[in-house]
């Protein structure tokens, strides 16, 4: 599995960074008493929103990474988690963004979401 290249930042922006899971309880309403409550599946996967700050030369790094390496963006990548300094597995989705910060520098915000 490819891996998060050492050339691009290692960690993301604190401003913009979020994590959190998708609801994997299944609610059934009753004709009378308290809804009924199931695990619809036994694993979610994580979603994070991090925002990273690159120079030029990075942002040519990372399209070179997404395009080649991850094959246009189809396949997952190995990466420290943000919050708990864990190996973790990612994909990215969803399409991504420059916004020119100048003098050079530009900033984007991922979507990821964590593979099994």
């Amino acid at each position: 599995m490819a891996t998060w290249p050492s050339g691009l930042p290692q960690k993301p922006l604190l401003d913009g960074f979020s994590e959190g899971k998708q609801d994997i309880i299944l609610r059934t309403e009753m004709d009378v008493g308290p809804a009924k409550r199931r695990r619809r599946y036994t694993w979610a996967p994580a979603r994070f929103a991090v925002s990273l700050v690159c120079t030029t030369a990075q942002v040519a790094t990372f399209e070179t990474f997404f395009e080649t390496t991850l094959n246009g963006g189809v396949d997952a990548f190995d990466w420290t988690h943000p919050r708990t300094g864990a190996a973790i597995s990612l994909a990215i989705i969803g399409p991504y963004q420059w916004t020119p910060l100048g003098a050079g520098y530009w900033r984007t915000t991922l979507q990821l979401e964590e593979q099994a």
